[in-house]
C-alpha cells in the first residue's frame, strides 16, 4: 500500500518530532498511572494571580485529563493534514508543522509534571504559575520564530477574515507577526520573575496586543490589495 505523501518525513527531523511528541504523551499517562494513587483528596488545578490555589480536581480527573487532552491534541495534529482543503501545503512546511506539535506537547507535558510535582508535595506550589508563564513565553517564542514559514491552511495560524481571503495578506500578516510573537514571549518570561500583582496586566496586555495587532494589520493589508 502507497503511503500517505502528506503525512510522510522530509526529513529525519520530522520524525524525530513525530516520536519525542509521541513519547511525552506516553511518559504523561506513565506519571499518571504511578501518581494517581499518591495524589491527595483534592489535586490543585487553579491558581489566582497571587500565586494561591483557588481551583481543584478529584485526583482522577487530576491525574488524566491533561494526559487525554494532549493526547487529543496529538492525535488531531495527524487528522489536520488529512481534511484541510489546502492540505497541500502542509508538504511545504512539514518540518514547522511538527516541530509545533512537538512544543506545543513538550508545554503541556511540562504543565502536567508540574501540577502533579505540586500536588504531591515535590514541588511548592506558589512555584506553578510562574512555571506556567515561563512556559507559555517559551511556546510563544519558538512559534514566533516559525511563524512566517506557516504556509496557507484552514486550520492553525493568524486566521483572521482577511488572511483567509487572501494568501498575500496571510503570508505578509505571519512574517511580520513573528517578531512581535518572540518579543511577546520574552515579555512572559520576564513577567514570570516579577511580583504577582504585576504579571496578570502584563499578560493581558501582550495577549491583547498580539491579538489585536495582528487583526488590525491584516485588516490594513487587506484594504491595499483590494485597492489595487
Amino acid at each position: 500500500m502507497q503511503r500517505d505523501p502528506l503525512i510522510s518525513r522530509h526529513d529525519h527531523n520530522d520524525r524525530l518530532f513525530q516520536i519525542l511528541s509521541a513519547l511525552i504523551v506516553i511518559l504523561m499517562f506513565a506519571l499518571s498511572l504511578w501518581a494517581y494513587p499518591k495524589l491527595p483528596a483534592r489535586v490543585p488545578s487553579h491558581w489566582n494571580a497571587a500565586g494561591e490555589v483557588n481551583g481543584y480536581n478529584t485526583p482522577f480527573v487530576g491525574a488524566f485529563l491533561m494526559p487525554v487532552l494532549t493526547l487529543g491534541i496529538w492525535l488531531l495534529f495527524w487528522l489536520i493534514p488529512r481534511i484541510d482543503p489546502r492540505k497541500a501545503n502542509y508538504r511545504l512546511m512539514n518540518k514547522v508543522f511538527w516541530l509545533i506539535n512537538f512544543v506545543t506537547v513538550l508545554f503541556l507535558g511540562l504543565l502536567h509534571t508540574g501540577i502533579i510535582f505540586a500536588a504531591l508535595g515535590l514541588l511548592r506550589t506558589g512555584l506553578v504559575p510562574a512555571f506556567i508563564l515561563g512556559g507559555i513565553g517559551f511556546l510563544f517564542i519558538v512559534l514566533g520564530n516559525y511563524m512566517g514559514k506557516v504556509k496557507f491552511n484552514y486550520f492553525f495560524g493568524i486566521r483572521t477574515p482577511w488572511t483567509l481571503a487572501n494568501e498575500e495578506v496571510w503570508y505578509k500578516t505571519h512574517r511580520a507577526a513573528g517578531p512581535a510573537w518572540v518579543i511577546g514571549g520574552l515579555i512572559l518570561l520576564f513577567s514570570s520573575f516579577l511580583p504577582k500583582q504585576f504579571t496578570v496586566p502584563l499578560v493581558f496586555a501582550v495577549v491583547l496586543v498580539l491579538a489585536l495587532g495582528s487583526m488590525v494589520y491584516s485588516y490594513i493589508l487587506y484594504q491595499k490589495v483590494a485597492r489595487r
